[in-house]
């Protein structure tokens, strides 16, 4: 029976058990001759541990011994504790710090830029692992096998389950790695690189939704987990983690380099993960209305601006800020000039700017210069001036008239869209009318994207919300037409995920607690 302050091999102090296994223990223990801290793995065989396991333990300690890598354990030691009672003792590196399930027990789930940067981290230590000749596989990637170090860095530990060598056609294998995090092929025994990335997968969607893969529901045995991602998550990294999850090993990405140029692709969905903020330049004929959300634990407020706002308002209201942040640096500019200048050289300056805003604030206030304006050249000004705005207003006129003759009137629709405990409502706003539309919460039957034909006989695709209030056919509201795909996706799980978080009623509520259309 070991116990704390054992010493195993006139070397070795064990000071804390790490794991409670009575076969296989895990000790933090304290190198004496060494004068460091070390992980001590113990394995007694016998009893549940048989002789693969044996081989499985010395294949770590054999592959630990040949690998050397900063956030990888370095192998100290390798020895028999006692022969009768044919111990087994690892001893490696400590590395101080928690894993990744601790830290999902102290904080259920992470925040999207740390699983990201976790995904970098680890896809490095892989890429070394899969460069090795053979390939060097893990096999058991799994958060309590991460450690996130003091350093902020994150090292991969417990090669327990490692594979060095391919395994030959024919051989017997021990099927190993953790249910949930382990892909179908390595049940087979044919682990590849690809299956490395599959558990890394699986490990980046626990820590971002706290459920384990295997709490997950499974569609084609392929986990769900889309409308389970906090609201920060892109639809770009979410694609790249259904890449890497994805059943078949042909379907995901087939080398650690692959996956990381997929994921340092500079696209605006995941500028997050290269930290650089690259603002797309607007185009006045393909822009995209951006949906507007202001969301607490009440009610989720949802605008989605005409197309005429997007492709006209929008872009004028960023010219104009431009000009006056310009301006503003023009006028620091001239305040540190005025700033260097000699106090003679102020004084000269400042009567000569005071005179002259004197002077022309007295020629305006008697009329002078308006008078003046007005005589110089009179006929030409008067004329010059109709045709700028004749030049501005007509061409506006027709285009605005054009696109109403053609039943264009969406050009200039809002949509609003309200969620409260109890109902919701759709309302859109147009140059026309002013439709609304309500229903209850407790009735929602369907939240779903999809493809038809709006009431201006457009196909295209939108979000539908479909209710039932007893009526013989179900409602079915239709919004979002002008949006992208990705921003339709984002959409949609940003009202499911507010409509997990409320308490909806089980029995449809009175008809006074519900606006009426």
């Amino acid at each position: 029976m070991l116990t704390p302050d054992t010493v195993l091999q006139n070397r070795y102090k064990l000071t804390e058990q790490l794991s409670a296994n009575p076969s296989r223990q895990t000790w933090l223990a304290s190198d004496e001759e060494g004068d460091r801290p070390v992980v001590l793995k113990l394995l007694a065989l016998g009893g549940v541990v048989k002789w693969h396991d044996l081989k499985l333990f010395e294949r770590e300690a054999e592959t630990l011994a040949q690998l050397e890598h900063p956030r990888i354990p370095k192998y100290y030691d390798f020895f028999s504790v006692d022969d009768r009672e044919l111990w087994f003792g690892l001893v490696q590196q400590y590395i101080p710090g928690i894993s990744l399930k601790q830290k999902l027990q102290q904080r259920r789930s992470l925040a999207c830029p740390e699983v990201q940067k976790i995904a970098l981290d680890v896809l490095e230590i892989l890429t070394f692992l899969h460069n090795q000749s053979p390939p060097v596989l893990h096999r058991d990637l799994k958060p309590s096998n991460l450690i996130w170090g003091e350093d902020d860095r994150i090292y991969l530990i417990d090669f327990g389950a490692v594979q060095a060598k391919s395994p030959h056609p024919g051989a017997t294998f021990t099927i190993v790695g953790t249910y949930g995090y382990t892909p179908l092929e390595q049940y087979g025994g044919q682990a590849v690189a690809a299956s490395d990335l599959y558990a890394l997968g699986a490990t980046l969607i626990h820590l971002l939704t706290g459920i384990a893969p295997s709490e997950l529901p499974q569609q084609e045995l392929k986990m769900q987990f889309r409308d389970r991602l906090p609201a920060s998550v892109d639809s770009a990294f979410a694609a790249w983690l259904e890449v890497m999850t994805a059943i078949g090993v042909k379907k995901r990405y087939q080398s650690t380099t692959e996956a990381l140029e997929a994921l340092q692709k500079p696209q605006p969905e995941i500028t997050a993960l290269r930290r650089q903020r690259r603002t797309p330049k607007p185009s006045p004929k393909s822009a995209t209305p951006q949906a507007r959300l202001q969301k607490s634990l009440d009610n989720l407020q949802i605008e989605i601006p005409s197309p005429f706002e997007v492709e006209w308002l929008q872009p004028g209201s960023r010219f104009l800020q431009r000009w006056l942040e310009r301006g503003y640096d023009y006028l620091q500019a001239g305040v540190r000039w005025y700033k260097n200048l000699e106090a003679m050289q102020k004084k000269r300056f400042t009567k000569i700017v005071v005179g002259l805003g004197l002077l022309i604030g007295f020629l305006s206030a008697t009329g002078v210069l308006p008078i003046v304006a007005f005589v110089q050249e009179s006929a030409i000004a008067l004329l010059t001036l109709a045709i700028a705005l004749l030049g501005l207003v007509l061409p506006l006129g027709a285009i605005a008239f054009w696109l109403l003759q053609q039943n264009r009137s969406e050009y200039f629709e809002k949509t609003c869209v309200s969620f409260y405990p109890k109902y919701f409502a759709v309302e859109r706003f147009s140059l026309q009318n002013h439709q609304r539309h309500f229903g209850q919460i407790a009735q929602i039957q369907a939240l779903e994207i999809t493809t038809q034909r709006d009431r201006h006989g457009r196909l295209c695709q939108g979000i539908v919300v479909e209710y039932n209030d007893a009526s013989p056919n179900p409602h079915r509201y239709f919004f979002g037409e002008n949006l992208s795909p990705t921003e339709l996706e984002k959409l949609r799980q940003e009202i499911q995920l507010w409509l997990a978080n409320i308490s909806v009623p089980t029995t449809p509520e009175s008809s006074s607690d519900t606006p009426q259309n």
